[in-house]
């Protein structure tokens, strides 16, 4: 316990070498987690006051100015001089919430990111992501996975990551045959299709065409062409290569294009992003050196 404090609450120093003073320490892990739950800065420091929590020897009276210099202080996370008390997920959380609580609001989600939330999965593990802001850092947003053996963070800013997202829509627009399952095409109409098209041309030449002949060729067409595709995938790919056909690449992320095309992203350590289709494909980022992977 120190007269003055020359150092942060929570250390003290012994041969010379600035440790963890473990009974202040529990009350820095106290103050992190009281706040976290949505005690505010004043309930925690009469609560401290109340119990007679020393801040230092001469007093035992806390007030806010103490509890916000707390929650602010990165040192707690660990440094080359500090050891670490809180972890930097505790740390980002608390500093978060007392920004969102000093203008009442969290930080913004543009639209973008509103759509984001929910399919965002790590490359490593595949669990989801969660987005999380800390005003200290300088940048400020990062996604973290939500599997703890895994523990995978990256940071990248909201503008980034919707970039990197919006350049890879693109290039699915410029090139729709990119959405088609790898190994497969979509195929033309077969010899039967044909067919069944010339009989309803024929018949809709006819000064009386039949409307039963020709509802009937048209789901023959149907079915053959069900038949033909042999795959539910190959279907999904041919509607939305033609909804693709209605867009123009973009300069700004666009919701409805991603909710068009994309079931979710992925995000890899170096933050590269790949798009995973509504068809089962994959469209990646660019590697280390800026050249385009294979999709």
């Amino acid at each position: 316990m120190k007269q003055n404090r020359f150092i942060p609450y929570g250390y003290t120093v012994r041969d010379g070498r600035t440790v963890i003073e473990h009974t202040e320490a529990d009350i820095i892990k106290e103050i992190f987690e009281e706040y976290i739950k949505g005690a505010s800065l004043k309930d925690i420091a009469d609560n401290l006051t109340a119990r007679k929590v020393p801040y230092t020897e001469k007093t035992n009276v806390w007030d806010k100015a103490r509890i916000a210099r707390i929650i602010d202080n990165a040192k707690y996370t660990g440094s080359d001089e500090y050891d670490a008390i809180i972890d930097e997920d505790t740390f980002e959380t608390a500093v978060s919430t007392k920004i969102s609580r000093q203008t009442n609001t969290v930080k913004k989600e543009c639209d973008g990111i509103a759509i984001l939330r929910n399919r965002v999965r790590c490359e490593s593990c595949g669990s989801l992501m969660v987005r999380k802001v800390c005003a200290k850092r300088k940048i400020n947003e990062s996604w973290s996975c939500t599997n703890d053996e895994c523990g995978c963070r990256i940071r990248i800013s909201d503008t980034d990551l919707l970039l990197k997202v919006t350049v890879l829509l693109n290039r699915i627009i410029e090139n729709a045959n990119l959405i088609i399952p790898q190994g497969q095409t979509v195929k033309h109409d077969s010899v039967e299709v044909a067919k069944y098209k010339d009989e309803i041309n024929a018949e809709l030449g006819r000064q009386m065409p039949s409307e039963e002949f020709i509802i009937a060729r048209i789901l023959d067409i149907a079915d053959r062409q069900y038949a033909e595709s042999n795959s539910k995938q190959m279907i999904t790919a041919n509607i939305v290569k033609k909804r693709i056909s209605l867009m123009k690449p973009q300069e700004e992320f666009n919701c409805a294009y991603f909710s068009d095309l994309v079931s979710y992203i992925t995000l890899d350590n170096s933050g590269r992003v790949k798009l995973h289709t509504k068809t089962e494909t994959e469209i990646q980022g660019e590697d280390e050196n800026g050249g385009k992977e294979n999709t």
